[in-house]
């Protein structure tokens, strides 16, 4: 079969530009991880469950990749007409392949969780909880299914690169039910934290500039529409499928790493906004004179609580406040036009 064919044409390779493309998003997604947890530890002063799994989302990240080089090596990107003299390479490329469409799942779900988790620090009320509650039960059991998929697409499996006789339900079957479970659930937790800001009173642009923060995600979903569209195509183009089957490889990772990026922004924007009230608190007073405070800096009292509501009292008088466990800064301009979510506010009063 590789004599119809030109040696120019046997000896393309595009996988180069896919393995440069890899490493650099994997590089940009740990250090957007680094500067977060640098934030999180010494800026915010918590780190919380959602920094565990994004820190445990990129270390599986490096391992998506690992696996993404080896399909790279063993002829993903090249003819295939360039590699059926090799049977053995395609072989292993298969192989790898299974191994990396196992662990790709496995990282997008650490995203998922982590999303789920800091969307939980943002706003801990019950009914909001449940919600969450629900959401983690779905994802799991999409990230089930699609691992399920993945496993019995050729019963025996070993029926996938043909190393013996089987069933198989076909690359179009496993790969648009998989993508399109993905795009579901990236859409989820994208649209998770709109009800949040939407509750918030505050300007229609404050909101917009809220969900503009916490909707980068919305990457996130589009590099999942852009995986998919290259394995159609790549399905498409059965004949030569490992040479359209690089830019799969490369949308793989970036999937995982925008996803990464995209829920480490929150935490990013808290460096910006530790500056500028910082500079804030400095230089500001409120009308009366007193000096303005934030909720940040007042320490949890232990005292007995006076009042417990959400009416408002124009008296000038000294307090302590403490609030539920929302820890997010979600807009940190003035110290008066700071916005976070919380329950309750707990006031004592000293007349």
């Amino acid at each position: 079969m590789a004599s119809t064919y030109s040696a120019a044409y046997l000896a393309e390779d595009r996988s180069k530009p896919a393995l440069i493309g890899i490493i650099f998003v994997t590089a940009l997604s740990f250090a957007v991880v680094m500067v977060r947890l640098y934030a999180r530890r010494f800026l915010i002063h918590e780190l919380g469950w959602d920094d565990l799994f994004i820190v445990l989302a990129q270390l599986t990240s490096w391992a998506t990749m690992a696996l993404c080089m080896m399909i790279l090596r063993y002829g993903s990107g090249r003819h295939l007409a360039a590699l059926v003299s090799h049977p053995e390479e395609l072989v292993k490329m298969y192989k790898w392949l299974v191994a990396t469409q196992m662990v790709y799942m496995f990282n997008l779900w650490l995203c998922r969780v982590s999303g789920l988790a800091f969307y939980a620090r943002l706003n801990p009320m019950p009914r909001f909880i449940l919600y969450l509650r629900l959401s983690f039960g779905f994802v799991t059991a999409v990230y089930v299914a699609q691992t399920l998929i993945i496993a019995l697409q050729c019963v025996p499996l070993a029926a996938l690169w043909g190393a013996v006789e089987g069933k198989c339900m076909g690359s179009g079957i496993t790969f648009i039910s998989t993508g399109a479970l993905t795009i579901v659930c990236d859409s989820l937790i994208l649209l998770l934290p709109v009800k949040i800001v939407l509750s918030l009173q505050a300007k229609m642009a404050r909101k917009l500039a809220l969900l503009g923060i916490l909707c980068f995600g919305i990457f996130a979903v589009v590099t999942s529409a852009l995986r998919l569209y290259s394995m159609i195509v790549s399905v498409q183009h059965a004949d030569d499928a490992t040479w359209f089957f690089s830019p799969v490889i490369a949308w793989t990772c970036a999937e995982i790493s925008t996803g990464i990026i995209a829920l480490s922004l929150p935490a990013l924007r808290a460096i910006f906004g530790f500056v500028k009230e910082r500079r804030s608190t400095k230089d500001q007073s409120y009308s009366n004179g007193s000096e303005g405070i934030g909720l940040e800096s007042l320490p949890r009292t232990l005292k007995p609580r006076l009042f417990r509501g959400s009416d408002i009292y124009e008296n000038t008088v000294e307090v302590d406040c403490a609030r539920t466990p929302s820890r997010e800064a979600l807009w940190d301009g003035r110290v008066d036009q700071k916005i976070r979510v919380t329950d309750t506010v707990d006031i004592d009063v000293h007349e």
